[in-house]
Parts: structure tokens; C-alpha cells; sequence
């Protein structure tokens, strides 16, 4: 955050800015856990980047723009976590990448707490998928990481693998790379299925390119097939659900 700025209310002209700084440090240093962070959306405390900043208090254009005074400590002390505005939740793919690295990091905090390497082999055995659809050059370096060749103690391969866990899902995964999982996950059924069913997915998969449906609708048929045909390579792969499906749902305006 940049020091020079400062949190004033053009109302009464009142500098608020040292009350902010020490909000924001006695709140987040009171979090014992966090899993990530909703700010509201251009909010000159809570906003993540998007925020107006002014060179004065008097009706003037804004000459750039940052992040809010408590959303950029939020950025600073939590940087391997999904922190995200609510304006933006409202784009599709922007909620599926929010609410994966959410419950993805989240889980991976299990591991970290439990110490355990067949806990961390089995967290990278289910989520392959996921990983593949996000960043293929990290989860190969995950593997890597995980496989220990060079026999490095437990608390070196977690710290290591955190790190590049979250270099994975710091970017919202290219529809490309999800289109060449869902190809994929398809090849596992393609002896089994009928060719109209084979035609309907791939029309699933064409209107998820389009950004006319989310992906959980794709998502949805080929967890209906995992369980048809008992696919057990699939059945734990986090990819065909990596949150609680419930939270899909888009709020009607009256329930917002």
C-alpha cells in the first residue's frame, strides 16, 4: 500500500487514516484462521485494486487508482489466500475460481495441521485433475515435490509444495485448459456412451467455451457417469466437485 495516501472524508475534511491503519492491524492480527476474504467492491477501505483515488477533497477526477486501505493489508498479510471483491462474484467464472482455491487451500490447511505425507499424496493424487486444469506446469513441479527424490524432511516438501499450490491457482484457469480435462474425462466413458450422448456433451463443452453455461452444468453429467459406469480413477478427482454444489446457485434478486 502506498504510504502517501490517505483515508479522508470529504464531508467534514477529517484524516481517518491512522484509525484505519490500526483497525486493520488489530482485526486481521485478532483472525486466528482465515480461508479467504470477500471486500466490497470499490470501497476506499475495503477495495482490492479498483478504488478512485483523488488528489484533494474538492470535486476533481481521480488521478489513479489502488486498493482500499484495509483490503490492501488484507492482500499483504494473507497473500497466499483468494481474497476477491463482490461485484466481481457476479461473473461466473470468476465465483467457480473464488470458491476452487477457497476450498482447495482450505483442505490443504488439513495437511498442514496433520503433518502427514500420505495425507499430502493423497491430497495431490485427488486433485490432478483440478491442478491439470489450472496450471500443468505447476502441478508437474508439484509432483516433483511430492515424489521427495531428494529426500528433503516433511515441513521442507509442505512449505514447498504450498508455494507452488498457490502459484497454480493464482490465476482463474484458462477455459482452454478446462475443455482439454473435460476432452479428457470424457475418454473414460466414450466406449460406454451412445453417440447422442457423446454429441450432447460436447455441446455442454461448446456452450461453457461460449460463456452460456457455467461449468458445473458440464460437471454435473460427467459426475452422473462416474457413478453409472463406477469409475473409480474418477470418483475422487476434485475437479468434478470442487465446492459444495449448493453453492452454484445464483441469488434471485429478492434473495440477494
Amino acid at each position: 500500500m502506498n504510504k502517501e495516501l490517505r483515508l479522508v472524508q470529504p464531508a467534514t475534511n477529517q484524516d481517518i487514516t491512522e484509525k484505519m491503519h490500526d483497525f486493520a492491524k488489530s482485526f486481521l492480527n485478532s483472525i486466528k484462521e482465515a480461508d479467504g476474504f470477500i471486500l466490497k467492491n470499490r470501497s476506499p477501505s475495503c477495495g482490492i485494486k479498483d478504488v478512485k483515488v483523488y488528489p484533494s477533497t474538492s470535486r476533481v477526477p481521480p488521478v489513479s487508482r489502488s486498493s482500499g486501505f484495509f483490503g490492501g493489508a488484507v492482500l499483504e498479510s494473507y497473500p497466499n489466500l483468494v481474497v476477491e471483491d463482490e461485484g466481481r462474484l457476479r461473473n461466473t467464472r470468476i465465483r467457480e475460481h473464488f470458491l476452487t482455491k477457497l476450498y482447495t487451500t482450505s483442505t490443504f490447511g488439513e495437511i498442514l495441521d496433520s503433518g502427514s505425507t500420505k495425507d499430502l499424496i493423497r491430497f495431490h493424487t485427488e486433485n490432478k485433475l483440478l491442478l491439470m486444469a489450472y496450471n500443468l506446469k505447476e502441478l508437474t513441479i508439484l509432483g516433483r515435490i511430492v515424489a521427495n527424490h531428494e529426500k528433503a524432511d516433511l515441513n521442507t516438501v509442505i512449505t514447498q509444495y504450498e508455494l507452488h499450490l498457490s502459484r497454480a491457482l493464482s490465476q482463474t484457469a484458462r477455459y482452454t485448459s478446462v475443455i482439454n480435462v473435460l476432452t479428457h474425462s470424457l475418454g473414460y466413458f466414450s466406449k460406454g456412451l451412445s453417440k447422442g450422448e457423446k454429441t450432447f456433451f460436447l455441446s455442454l463443452i461448446y456452450k461453457y467455451r461460449e460463456g452460456i453455461i457455467p461449468l458445473s452444468a458440464a460437471l454435473s453429467i460427467l459426475r452422473s457417469w462416474i457413478a453409472r459406469f463406477d469409475q473409480q480413477d474418477l470418483s475422487n478427482q476434485t475437479f468434478f466437485e470442487p465446492y459444495p454444489e449448493a453453492l452454484s446457485k445464483i441469488a434471485k434478486p429478492d434473495e440477494e
